[in-house]
C-alpha cells in the first residue's frame, strides 16, 4: 500500500524590528500586531480612522495601540486577511491579556466625610432657625 504523501506546511516568515522599519510608507505598510505581522498597505484607504493612524503604529510593535482603540471583532477578522508573517520577538502581549484596572480613587478621610455631612444640615437647622426667628419678629 503506498502511502500518501501530506503536503508540508511552509514555515510562516519571520520579520525583524529592521523589516518593520523599511516598511512605514503609504507604499509598504506593516503593522506588527500580537506578535503577527500584517502588510496593511492596500487598507490603508479603506481605514475608517484614516490612513495617518495607521502610519503612526508602524515600525514598532502596535499591539497596544492596536488594543486600546477598541476594534470590532470583525476588525480583528480582517487582520487575518493581510497576515504575512511572525515576529522574531514573539508576542509582547498575550491576545487575551485582561483590561488594566481603573487607576485608585483618591481616599477621603473620616473628617472630611463628617464634615460633608455636618455642614448641610447645620446650614439647614440654621436656616429654619432665621426663618422661625425672623417669622416671631413680624406678629
Amino acid at each position: 500500500m503506498a502511502q500518501e504523501e501530506q503536503p508540508k506546511q511552509q514555515q510562516p516568515r519571520l520579520y525583524t524590528l529592521e523589516d518593520l522599519k523599511q516598511n512605514t510608507t503609504e507604499k509598504s505598510c506593516y503593522l506588527l500586531i500580537h506578535g503577527k505581522v500584517y502588510n496593511v498597505t492596500d487598507f490603508l484607504e479603506e481605514h475608517p480612522g484614516g490612513y495617518d493612524i495607521i502610519l503612526g503604529s508602524t515600525g514598532k510593535d502596535a499591539t497596544q495601540d492596536f488594543e486600546e482603540i477598541g476594534h470590532s471583532n470583525s476588525a480583528k477578522e480582517l487582520l487575518a486577511k493581510y497576515l504575512i508573517g511572525d515576529y522574531e520577538g514573539g508576542d509582547s502581549a498575550p491576545a487575551d491579556s485582561a483590561p488594566k484596572p481603573p487607576p485608585p480613587t483618591t481616599k477621603v478621610s473620616a473628617s472630611t466625610r463628617a464634615f460633608n455631612v455636618v455642614l448641610p444640615i447645620a446650614l439647614l437647622a440654621a436656616a429654619v432657625g432665621l426663618n422661625w426667628y425672623l417669622s416671631r419678629q413680624q406678629s
